[in-house]
Formats: C-alpha cells, structure tokens, sequence
C-alpha cells in the first residue's frame, strides 16, 4: 500500500467517525427537544468534504487542460488527416493546409502542456525533433513512401584512373532503370534494380580532385529522381618499392616490370657476385636509407646479410615480403622461424597446383575482345601447365594471418605485425613463369594481395562517404582535437564539441574540410533539395523505432497536477466553518422550559 493510498484509507476512517458521532448526537439531543435536522444535515455533508479536500492538497489532482492526445503531421501528411477533434499541429516539412502551424515539436508541446499521447502522421520526425519527444505512448501512422531513391552508398577516396562503384537502393515499380552520368554529362554505366531495391553502378576516376557524378532514376523512360555522387579523387604519391635479389634472373625482371605497370616507384639492386651490385643506384642498408621506402621484397640469398636494417625499417612501418628463389639453406630457415613463422614441412621444392584456366577468358581472347579484369597472354587450357615449384613448408604459426593458398590448399603466403611494418613469408619459386605461360592474371593476384597487406599506410585526406544535407546538423566523431569546418567558398566555421564529437551547421552545398590537429577529412553536403526521398526513410526508420503500440488509456502518464494551494485555501475555509458551526447555537432549538 502506497502513502497516498494510506492517506485516503485514514481520512475516509475519520470521515466515517466524525459522522457516527453527529448520528449518536442526533439521536440523544432528538430526546431532549434540541435536534435540528438541517444542522445534521450541513455537519453531515462538512465531515466528508474537509476530508475530501485535504487529501486533494496533500495529493492534488491533474488538471484537466491539458490535452489527452496531440496529432503531429510531418513531410508527406494528407490534408485529410486534419479532420479531427484533437489538437492538431502541423511541422514546417508538412504540406497539409490543416491545423496549426508550429516551427517545431518542442512548440505545439509547449502549447499544449500535460500530453498523455502523441500521435505522428507522414513521414516521421526529423533530428530536429527527435530530440524533444516526451516519456509518453508515440503512435506513428506512416504514409505511402513516394518513388525515388532511398539511400546512397559513394565510394570513399578513389585514385586517379581507378574504378569505383556506387550503391544506391530505390524505391520504384518493375522495369525501373538507374543510370549513372559522369562530371562530362556522358553516361557510365546503367542497371536494373534487383526485386529488394539495391542496385550497384561503376565508374572511372578521371582526375585528381573532387568529381560530382549523377545518379538518375528512370521509370517508363522518365527521370523520376536523381542526386549527386560525390567522389574525392586522391592523387597519391607512388608508393616506394625495393627489391633486393641475390643473382640476376627473369624473377627480378618480370617483378620489376609487374610493379612499375602497377603503379610503384621500383628500385631494383641485384648482387652480381665479387661486390659488383646490378640495376640502379646503390642504396645503403641501413635504417635511414630504408625508412623512405614503402616496402620491400628481398630473398633468402640477401635476406642474412640485410636482416639487421632490414628489421629496424619494418619495426619503423616499412613492409617487407620475404620469398624464397630456391632451397632454404638452415641459417635463414632459422632465421625466418625466429621472426615467429612456423614453418612446417621439408626443405625439398614440390610442384604447386594452379586454378584451371577460365573457359571464358579464353573464349574472350581468341575473338580479340579486351577485358582488364581477365588475364591477357592467356594459353589455351590445352597447353602444358606451367612448371611453377613452392618450397615443401607451410607458413604458419600464432598470430600470423593466412594469405595465399594454392589450388590444392597447401599454404603459399601468410603474414604477422612485427612493431609498426609487417613482414610476409612467400613460399612459391619462379613466379615469372605464369606469365611466359599465359597466367598474367594469377601472378598479378598473388604478387598485389602479398605488397597490399604489408605495405606502409598512405598518409592522405580521408574522405567520409555518408549522406548529409545542408540547414541540418552534423555530428563528426573521432576527432583528434579542437575542428574546425571550411567551406566550399572559403567560409569558416568552429565545430563545436558536443558530448565526445563535434557538431556543425553547414550552410551552403558542396565539399566541406574539417580540419583538426593537421588532420584532414572531406564531407560532403547535399542540398536541401536532394534525396528527399532519402531523408524520408530516414525519418520514417527513426520513428518506427521510437514508436509503440501502447493507447493513451493503457500507460498514459496522469498530466500536470493542479496548484495545491487552492485545495489547502478550501480545506481551511470548510475547516473553519465546520468549527464555526458545531459551537454555534445557531439551528438550536431552544430547551423546554418543563426540563429546567
């Protein structure tokens, strides 16, 4: 039992009391000639209600202005919905011409103060809003979410000549086309939505700095909706790559010629035997001279006379890929298990087993038709396989990372951190010979997956991909420091530190730096305009979330009690005229003169 509840139980007791005492009263003044029956009457009817009213200022009530429902319309409302006899307000995103019409949320609560239930009608409620809802049951009734596009996935930060791809997920009938238009007005690629929505469209950076693509719907041959696709083009500097070989070969020529087409700042220097040193410049082994490369690719044959510098560069962020050019002899077999590979098998070379060659591809090159994505100098699958050998042992061992495998899963590469670099052990022998026999594809493969996951970091300009409007807050996290915000027009602006990220009004379209601590990261601001479908399901996804399905008589909280001053004003006035009248003689018969 609650206080409040015990409060009322006592009061009622007293009340209950008081009354048996007036009817006792009653009966022996009846007796004597002095009971008035309107006197009885008033005492009756004054016990209960001084009960009554102080219970109401000790627990005031709730008052009664305040409204049981509120009815909310939002972005895509129907006018319809106004005809209703509860409050009903209408947000700046809703077109209906019906009830009344507030800045915001926070507003139409304020002027309706005590709401036990909100009800939402469109789209949803924006961030704005979100924010200022009450601890009260939310119904939300959406409406019919119109044709357009849903959400947009833009690529992150693309080199120069690279290929990106683009996601997006539309909402629209069967046959429904989604085209992708280049900064030139030509069209890039063009696809189907699939039964869920999602579509994915590629493209082709040009050059260095930000691009804006078009992404359009179509629908029976019409654009129904279409938005920008902001892409950062990040020119990067080529990366640094050395390669120490410890004989001349055609492994050294067909690797150095594979890194320079893929884009890599290649210095080759070979050991000729008698001190002699082939390819260009001769660099010093040591710390320093290796620290300004990227990575580096060194065999066995080198690998014991370097392996003090070359560890010190790693431990600094360099990448090094170890391979072996033939039999490991048992230094550098010991070598290699003390930089934590266990290296399980004999030291004997054994055939490697190679993929089938795709029929496809074949097919392709023997009608001349070019493909990037396939292998070029391709053999038939009816020519010999190529004699490519792998040392007989397994790189393995705690903390290492699987890398490449064979086609019959005997293990070929696998990697481990060693301080800030990371070093790669690759155990296949004379991979030049997937190009002579026509395997370009699968040599370009191994050798990119080997340098992608040992190779030092790129400093460069992060760039986020999500999706943000323009007059509407944005939230960055993971800042280093103090932000600050610069404009597409130069304009600059502070972001203000709010609970562990940043917030930032950006008011005009376009890509924006936010700058902290010497760091750099691009965003960029839809208009106002774009991807409104995109900002409806937002709202709508949001409110659904917060939303219930609880009625205002189920779990509506009681409202804003009343003033309890009133109630204490009312108890003491029936308190004193309930004491005025039980000493008044006043509604008194007089006594028989014959009982005197």
């Amino acid at each position: 039992m609650t206080m409040q509840h015990l409060v009322a139980l006592t009061l009622a007791i007293v009340a209950c009391v008081a009354c048996i005492r007036l009817l006792l009263w009653h009966r022996r003044a009846t007796q004597t000639g002095r009971a008035s029956p309107l006197r009885l009457a008033v005492l009756l009817v004054l016990q209960p209600l001084t009960c009554a009213l102080l219970y109401c200022a000790l627990f005031p009530p709730a008052g009664s202005d305040g409204a049981r429902l509120l009815r909310i319309a939002t972005a895509g409302t129907s006018s319809i919905a106004a005809g209703s006899n509860e409050p009903f307000f209408t947000l700046p995103e809703a077109s209906t011409n019906g009830g009344t019409r507030v800045p915001d949320l926070g507003t139409a609560l304020r002027r309706m103060p005590g709401v036990q239930a909100i009800e939402i009608l469109g789209q949803g409620l924006t961030p704005r809003d979100m924010d200022a809802l009450p601890d009260v049951p939310l119904r939300f009734r959406p409406g019919p979410l119109p044709s357009g596009i849903t959400a947009l996935s833009p690529p992150g930060a693309v080199a120069p000549g690279a290929r990106f791809r683009v996601g997006a997920t539309v909402s629209a009938a069967r046959g429904s086309s989604v085209e992708l238009i280049d900064p030139a007005g030509r069209l890039t690629d063009q696809a189907e939505a699939d039964a869920a929505g999602h579509v994915l469209l590629a493209g082709t950076a040009r050059v260095a700095g930000p691009a804006i693509f078009t992404l359009r719907l179509r629908e029976e041959g019409s654009i129904i909706d279409q938005t920008s696709v902001p892409v950062w083009v990040e020119l990067v500097k080529p990366p640094k790559l050395l390669i120490l070989a410890g004989a001349p070969g055609a492994e050294v020529k067909f690797l150095r010629r594979w890194a320079t087409d893929a884009g890599y700042d290649v210095t080759t220097q070979i050991s000729a035997g008698g001190g002699i040193l082939l390819g260009d410049a001769p660099v010093r082994l040591d710390a320093a001279s290796l620290g300004r490369f990227d990575a580096a690719i060194v065999d066995n044959r080198v690998w014991p006379a370097a392996r003090g510098a070359l560890m010190a560069a790693v431990r600094s962020g360099m990448g090094l890929i170890l391979h072996a050019a033939g039999p490991v002899e048992a230094n550098s077999m010991g070598q290699w298990r003390a930089l934590g590979f266990d290296l399980k098998g004999s030291n004997r070379l054994v055939p490697l087993a190679l993929p089938p060659v795709p029929v496809e591809a074949v097919a392709r090159t023997r009608h001349g038709i070019a493909d990037n994505d396939g292998p070029t100098d391709i053999a038939s699958p009816d020519d010999a396989v190529p004699d490519i050998s792998r040392l007989d042992r397994r790189p393995g061992g705690t903390g290492t990372v699987p890398l490449l495998d064979d086609n019959g899963g005997a293990g070929l590469a696998a990697w481990r951190q060693a301080g800030m670099g990371r070093i790669a052990l690759f155990t296949a022998i004379d991979s030049y010979g997937l190009i002579l026999t026509g395997r370009r594809d699968l040599h370009n493969d191994w050798w990119s997956a080997l340098l992608n996951a040992v190779l030092r970091p790129a400093s460069q300009t992060l760039f986020d991909p999500g999706t943000s409007w323009q007059d509407e807050r944005l939230t960055l996290c993971h800042l280093p420091g103090p932000a600050s915000a610069i404009a597409p027009g130069g304009g600059r602006a502070i972001v203000l530190p709010v609970h562990g990220c940043g917030a930032y009004w950006p008011r005009v379209p376009g890509f924006h730096r936010v700058e902290a601590k010497g760091q750099a990261r691009m965003i960029y601001i839809h208009s106002r305009n774009e991807l409104a479908i995109a900002r409806q399901m937002r709202d709508r996804t949001a409110t659904l979330l917060r939303a219930s399905d609880e009625s205002p008589s189920d779990s509506a909280p009681a409202g804003h009690r009343t003033s309890p001053w009133l109630w204490w004003i009312g108890w003491m006035a029936a308190s004193a005229l309930l004491w005025w009248l039980e000493r008044n003689r006043l509604g008194r018969k007089g006594v028989p003169q014959s009982a005197m």
